[in-house]
């Protein structure tokens, strides 16, 4: 066989054998993003319900923060329909119940909105649109929560991902916790986490906005949703 026969067949080989890793490596990707896109559920039918406490303090005790107040109560949300916005994306409409305990019935309160994207999952909660989670997952990338909103940036990052973790009464094999704001001074305490589960969604929240007066709470509240049942399963 001829030199420049042998460097043509010796060319194929190599070209092939470069698209077959590419070709796998791409495959691969495709598995993670799929997997990374399922903390954030947007098929018809798909609920979650959440057990809530929220603890507010009162501005009206002077500072002394003696007018504390307790609420527990339970919220359904449940992804109804998929429209199309006026960009043509994809937006799902989310119907939100609320009763006080189990033995109540379902009230509706509230109709949000979510859209999944290649690069974000958005929601839209009572008018204001947060960036709930930023593609690609890892720990390096950090993005504005409120960049969809006019209220001030929150840098959002991933404090954990793709790991077990036990909320409430369930153990998930793969969960995402996502770190919102962390400020701690004499004047004021601002918090927010929110934990992500493959196939479910949301499965924790907390959200402290509270104000302080010579570094001792008197003014805010405290919020957090716990899962306690999801579906289908």
């Amino acid at each position: 066989m001829k030199t420049s026969a042998r460097q043509y067949i010796k060319s194929i080989f190599i070209l092939l054998l470069i698209s077959g890793v590419y070709s796998s490596c791409k495959k691969d990707s495709q598995i993670i993003n799929s997997n990374s896109f399922n903390y954030f559920p947007t098929a018809k039918g798909t609920w979650v319900e959440y057990n809530v406490d929220s603890i507010y303090h009162g501005e009206n005790d002077n500072n002394n923060d003696d007018s504390v107040y307790t609420f527990n109560f339970q919220i359904r949300e449940i992804v109804d329909s998929t429209f199309l916005d006026g960009e043509g994306r994809e937006v799902q409409v989310l119907i939100r119940y609320k009763r006080m305990n189990s033995s109540d019935e379902w009230r509706l309160v509230s109709v949000w909105t979510q859209r999944l994207s290649l690069t974000g999952a958005y929601r839209t909660e009572d008018n204001i649109t947060y960036q709930k989670l930023a593609f690609p997952i890892n720990s390096r990338i950090s993005w504005d929560g409120n960049a969809a909103n006019i209220l001030s940036e929150e840098l959002y990052s991933y404090e954990s991902f793709h790991e077990e973790n036990l909320v409430g009464s369930f153990s998930f094999d793969s969960t995402l916790t996502v770190l919102q704001v962390d400020e701690d001074n004499f004047v004021e305490r601002i918090f927010g986490k929110e934990i992500y589960a493959v196939g479910v969604g949301m499965i924790f929240k907390q959200r402290d906005d509270l104000g302080k007066r010579n570094g001792l709470v008197v003014k805010g509240l405290e919020y957090k949703m716990t899962l306690r049942d999801y579906g289908p399963r």
